[in-house]
């Protein structure tokens, strides 16, 4: 048996795994194959709408499967769902090689299979639209095993009155949409002037006026330490910050670390929290992922103020790949 059929045979039960979830209600976008979870190391493939996206870890054993050949396949297996192009995006071990370069694969218009999409793509979740971009870097616009947890968000703010939404390293903002549809005032933080207007295009994309929200560049732990100052106090903060994020100086962005940075973002974020208010924390970060650390470094930074909160459940297509990030949401009994 060829490399090949080997992966057709694992990306066929992967498949059946998600049949329920690729001819659902609930989205249009979803992980199709979970790498080593569903038998393939290293091969990841995520479904947004009419597109795909085929992942390559490099350096990851792959023995001899043909990635052009794998493209074909999943464009075959996926054609009954309506997706007509199947895009490439290979991650390398260490980033720092590129110099800042991504792999012209990232930004190529022409898919590895299929036919070319536009640029820009909208793909439904729940009751709201993001727009996706299949060949813009190295990632989509969008983070698909938060949509449980932007569903909750939704759900949390959708039957209360001004409520007060404080999204931190906002990207594209999904869930600041999520809480905006719902009804909710947000303000979302990001250092990136490039993703926060893509944000304003979802909020656009959704009948929602940007103007009507608050859309901040700037570094995090920087604008907690200004709403403090300017007393600004929010219902609901979402934490979702990168592992590790390079500083600039010129643009006075500071290096981020997870493992060292988290526990300052927790304490600063208590101050700003409206008496009952929550907190949503989540990380991709395998040091805080392990042995409950997450929650345990959250109870030692807040005493014992914490009311842990229940969150959804991970979404199915990511339920064998859970040990991969953790969310968890607290609420303060009393005003910190």
């Amino acid at each position: 048996m060829s490399d090949l059929d080997r992966f057709t045979t694992r990306f066929d039960t992967a498949l059946g795994h998600r049949k329920g979830l690729l001819k659902g209600t609930i989205t249009d976008a979803c992980r199709v194959f979970s790498g080593q979870a569903d038998g393939w190391d290293g091969i990841f493939v995520d479904r947004y709408g009419p597109g795909a996206v085929l992942i390559e870890y490099k350096g990851r054993k792959q023995d001899n499967l043909n990635i052009r050949d794998c493209a074909d396949l999943v464009l075959e297996r996926l054609k009954p769902y309506g997706v007509q192009a199947v895009y490439y995006k290979p991650f390398v071990r260490d980033r720092s090689r590129l110099s800042g370069q991504l792999p012209p694969e990232t930004t190529d218009a022409t898919p590895l299979s299929g036919r070319p999409l536009p640029e820009g793509i909208l793909i439904r979740e729940h009751v709201w639209k993001l727009e996706i971009r299949l060949y813009d870097g190295l990632s989509t616009g969008l983070f698909l095993d938060q949509r449980n947890n932007r569903q909750w968000v939704y759900e949390r703010v959708r039957r209360r009155d001004k409520v007060q939404i404080l999204n931190t390293f906002a990207y594209t903002c999904g869930f600041s949409v999520a809480a905006a549809v719902g009804g909710a005032h947000t303000t979302s933080v990001d250092v990136s002037a490039r993703y926060l207007e893509w944000a304003k295009r979802n909020f656009e994309h959704n009948g929602l006026d940007p103007l009507m929200h608050r859309f901040v560049r700037m570094d995090t732990l920087e604008f907690l330490a200004y709403a403090q100052k300017k007393n600004l106090k929010y219902d609901l903060v979402i934490l979702d910050p990168p592992s590790f994020a390079s500083g600039n100086k010129r643009k006075k962005v500071r290096p981020w670390s997870a493992v060292s940075d988290y526990p300052k973002l927790i304490e600063q974020t208590m101050k700003v929290l409206k008496p009952g208010g929550a907190v949503l924390a989540s990380t991709n970060t395998q040091a805080l992922c392990r042995e409950n650390k997450l929650q345990r470094m959250i109870q030692n930074v807040s005493g014992r103020r914490v009311r842990w909160v229940e969150l959804p459940p991970v979404p199915e297509d990511f339920s064998r790949e859970q040990d991969r990030f953790r969310a968890v949401a607290f609420e303060l009994s009393q005003a910190v």
